[in-house]
């Protein structure tokens, strides 16, 4: 009798014991969790092959730019490497979606989106509006009404137009690339082209330097113009001799990097610590500098 109520004694007691070492077990599977996962892991992370000066490819097909520098100096900071997948800027938010990348760079906008998350901003600007004028430089906002708009596909820019295109009365031509929107409005088959500022900057520095027969290889890198598909004939350039001027709305874009919904989040975490460093060590100003971009008082701290 002793003996079977020892035995049935042990049993009330095993399990209080399964559950106080399953207890343990989980607490020390939770810390090791949390600590590191980032480190040592080569990250494939997309960026939007033309979008100067985020990212874009340079000369030798090598991705280059803001963004590009950016998450280097991170990666190297956190202890990771990244591999650059250069996309089509509309393909960049399927890929991250379904998990072909990791995440995804280059200018791109935060947005409220039900299978996205993002970093904190590292930057900001405003939308512009780029147009040839035969005129002087005017200070007053073009008017838009029954005008036509040349915006990218799937960029902040996009969306935001078309939720006033009807109320303001334009149209909008949707382009896949930053090449496409240059060779569009060349050919007059827009009014304006709709961007970030830095990168309507990057294309009034460009557009001059095309030459008369639509091209000038020694002078137009392909950050922003691939020369082998880029091929704009003279009676095609209706925009020669007309100025070529930027006006700036009041609509602000803030930058991040893009990773899937709940998705990635040492990445994001890691994100956040590397920037904190580059701010603390000045290699962030240095960068800003170097592509006279996010002055302090329009960087997101």
């Amino acid at each position: 009798m002793h003996k079977r109520a020892a035995f049935f004694g042990n049993l009330t007691v095993l399990p209080l014991f399964l559950f106080v070492l399953f207890f343990a077990f989980a607490l020390s599977s939770c810390g090791k969790k949390s600590t590191g996962k980032i480190q040592g892991r080569e990250v494939r992370l997309g960026i939007d092959r033309d979008n100067a000066p985020f990212s874009y490819l340079d000369e030798e097909k090598n991705p280059a730019g803001f963004d590009v520098e950016l998450i280097e100096a991170i990666a190297r900071l956190e202890g990771f490497t990244v591999k650059f997948v250069p996309m089509n800027p509309s393909a960049l938010q399927s890929a991250v979606v379904t998990g072909t990348i990791v995440g995804a760079m280059g200018g791109i906008e935060i947005r409220e989106e039900k299978q996205l998350s993002f970093s904190e901003a590292y930057g900001s600007s405003t939308l512009g509006l780029l147009y040839g004028d035969q005129s002087s430089a005017s200070e007053q906002m073009p008017s838009l009404q029954g005008k036509s708009i040349l915006v990218k596909e799937g960029s902040g820019t996009a969306v935001f137009l078309e939720s006033i295109r009807q109320k303001e009365g334009f149209s909008l031509l949707v382009v896949q690339e930053n090449q496409d929107l240059i060779r569009e409005w060349l050919e007059g088959k827009g009014d304006f082209i709709a961007e970030d500022l830095p990168v309507l900057e990057a294309m009034k520095e460009e557009i001059p330097k095309i030459d008369e027969t639509g091209r000038t290889e020694d002078y137009l890198p392909p950050d922003l113009l691939d020369i082998s598909e880029f091929d704009v004939q003279k009676e095609k350039n209706s925009r020669a001799g007309q100025n070529i001027e930027i006006f700036s709305l009041k609509e602000e874009q803030h930058y991040g990097l893009m990773v899937g919904m709940g998705q990635n989040k040492e990445l994001l975490r890691a994100f956040v610590r590397g920037l904190k460093k580059m701010k603390e060590n000045g290699e962030w100003e240095a960068l800003t500098k170097k592509y006279s971009l996010f002055s302090s008082n329009s960087n997101p701290q």
